[in-house]
């Protein structure tokens, strides 16, 4: 949206002020985007990885401390994308899937039903009859399959959000035409 004003003034023939954008008050231009350039998007949503490693419940809380949670995979598609981005991870990755509530019955961290799984061959299992609650993603053994572990694991991990809506910079206006100056009015 561009306006362009013209003003008239005595000594000077026209004077134009443009902008980019015109804000009126209360309505504040916006668009759908992640919140900063250490969000990467994918669909409809934002994704951050982050390198230090943490429980599972420490991963999570850092997430939500953001407005997000630990990342929900949806579909084969998603999940090689997310992948794409874990080329630098040194150790395995968070998910937000886990069976905490219910053993055996797993959900996303966002309460998401489960629809897509790319389980590792023989998981889940709850090696050696321990409790593995929770789902990384393996990086170094069967890249990107999906194993349960226990939530006290240190892992690195990926947040997820919706994009939201932004607001649009601020766009100084450009001046054209005569110089800036007082416009002089003759006092009566």
């Amino acid at each position: 949206m561009c306006f362009s004003f013209l003003f008239l003034f005595s000594h000077c023939t026209s004077f134009i002020l443009s902008a980019e954008s015109f804000f009126f008050p209360f309505i504040l231009p916006s668009e759908l985007r992640c919140s900063g350039p250490d969000w990467y998007e994918f669909g409809d949503f934002c994704y951050k990885p982050f390198g230090d490693k943490k429980t599972w419940h420490s991963a999570r809380s850092v997430c939500r401390s953001l407005g997000a949670e630990l990342v929900s995979i949806h579909s084969m598609k998603e999940q090689s994308w997310v992948e794409s981005y874990l080329y630098m991870a040194t150790s395995d990755v968070w998910t937000g899937l886990n069976d905490l509530a219910v053993a055996g019955m797993f959900m996303w961290s966002n309460e998401h039903i489960v629809t897509f799984t790319y389980w590792a061959p023989g998981e889940p299992n709850n090696h050696d009859g321990f409790t593995e609650d929770c789902v990384e993603i393996f990086i170094f053994l069967q890249t990107g399959r999906w194993n349960d572990v226990s939530c006290t694991k240190l892992n690195t991990y990926v947040c997820k959000m919706p994009k939201a809506h932004y607001p649009l910079p601020s766009v100084k206006p450009t001046m054209y035409g005569c110089p800036q100056v007082e416009p002089s009015f003759p006092v009566v």
